[in-house]
């Protein structure tokens, strides 16, 4: 049994921001965390941030996260690679992948800030092997120093979208398109600006439909839609590529706070 005032879970931004200042107040404070490190979607950001100086504009992701890290004092405890597993009436259930364990934690009161998950799209094979979100391709990268693959397709043209692909070819990896159902791009004109120098596509009013593969992706079949954003027979284009790359938004991970109600 682990007892706490006030447990965090997620080590992320905000979660971090929250035993920053718990931890300033004398509260005695526990963070949960999936992750290696604690940062969260920092940990996968190399670019520099826009905004004001005050909120870490000019800094690096990778970079914020060790700042805020290292604001945590002696009345925050950490505990990463654990999974909270279930919010419960009287308990609070977690999993230690470090020791193998489960163990109960009791807590006055709790702060959820897990964050988001992809969104995927539907589409033939997208069970294939190749398939990214660009979390997951900015994880392995960013993190973890392992390129996903030599061609890629991105698929949404939002920020995040921008960016990775510019990640990728930063890496090494060829970005043969960028498709975006919409008839805009949707991330900041800068970013899309620096990947057309580059040489990228931007094709807007397309989207994939589907993957090309046996056991995994060896190429992708994308559309041209209409302004309902139904697709157009007849206008289908392949590439030969061997990574497709989802950015197509977030979703919130409100499975805990569903439990907990």
């Amino acid at each position: 049994m682990v007892k706490t005032d006030f447990l965090i879970i997620g080590g992320g931004p905000a979660g971090l921001s929250a035993a920053i200042e718990a931890g300033k107040r004398g509260v005695k404070t526990l963070i949960i965390d999936e992750g290696v490190h604690l940062g969260g979607q920092l940990l996968k950001q190399t670019h520099k941030f826009f905004g004001h100086e005050g909120f870490y504009a000019s800094v690096r992701g990778f970079e914020i996260a060790k700042k805020l890290t290292s604001q945590l004092n002696e009345n925050v405890s950490i505990m990463e690679q654990t999974t909270i597993t279930g919010i419960y009436e009287d308990i609070i259930t977690a999993y230690n992948r470090l020791e193998d364990s489960v163990f109960e934690i009791k807590a006055d009161f709790i702060l959820i800030a897990v964050g988001a998950s992809e969104r995927f799209i539907p589409f033939e094979n997208n069970h294939l092997p190749g398939v990214y979100g660009a979390g997951a391709v900015q994880t392995l990268m960013n993190q973890f120093k392992v390129l996903p693959g030599k061609r890629v397709l991105m698929v949404g043209s939002g920020n995040i979208g921008l960016i990775v692909s510019y990640q990728l070819l930063q890496a090494g990896a060829k970005v043969k398109a960028i498709v975006e159902i919409s008839n805009r791009v949707g991330g900041y004109d800068v970013h899309a600006r620096k990947i057309k120098r580059l040489g990228v596509p931007i094709l807007l009013n397309h989207t994939i439909k589907k993957a090309i593969g046996e056991d995994r992706v060896e190429g992708a079949v994308i559309v041209q839609v209409d302004s309902n954003m139904n697709p157009l027979e007849g206008t289908e284009r392949e590439f030969a590529v061997d990574v497709i790359c989802i950015a197509t938004g977030l979703i919130p991970s409100i499975e805990l706070a569903a439990m907990a109600t």
